[in-house]
């Protein structure tokens, strides 16, 4: 076994390696279009305020709160952290507070839940 022998297998190794970086930069880069910024944050909440303000600040019944919950925790963008009992939808990253607000929507396309 030559040196050719090692050479080929080394670029196979380094073959994969660049493949796997290339893979985990993807990963990083699809985690980081996901999850929204603080100015993203606070541009939507605001959104939502404005938007719930001019309505004359409608609220939602119970039961349309419940579904709305129901729905958001079978979401995969849904996240509720038990140690501090808050929740959050990672697409548009508002908290469960958003839900009660009857003129706000849900963010995916289509929307899971409408306003009413």
């Amino acid at each position: 076994m030559g040196k050719r022998f090692f050479k080929r297998y080394k670029r196979l190794d380094d073959d994969q390696n660049h493949q796997r970086k290339a893979i985990d930069n993807q990963n990083k880069l699809h985690e980081q279009q996901k999850k929204p910024g603080f100015i993203d944050l606070a541009s939507n909440l605001t959104n939502a305020l404005i938007e719930w303000q001019r309505a004359g600040r409608p609220v939602v019944t119970s039961e349309q709160w419940n579904t709305r919950i129901t729905i958001c925790r079978k979401c995969e963008f849904w996240r509720e952290f038990k140690e501090t009992k808050i929740a959050k939808c990672t697409k548009c990253g508002c908290s469960s507070g958003k839900l009660l607000l009857a003129t706000s929507r849900c963010p995916l396309s289509p929307p899971k839940w409408e306003s009413v």
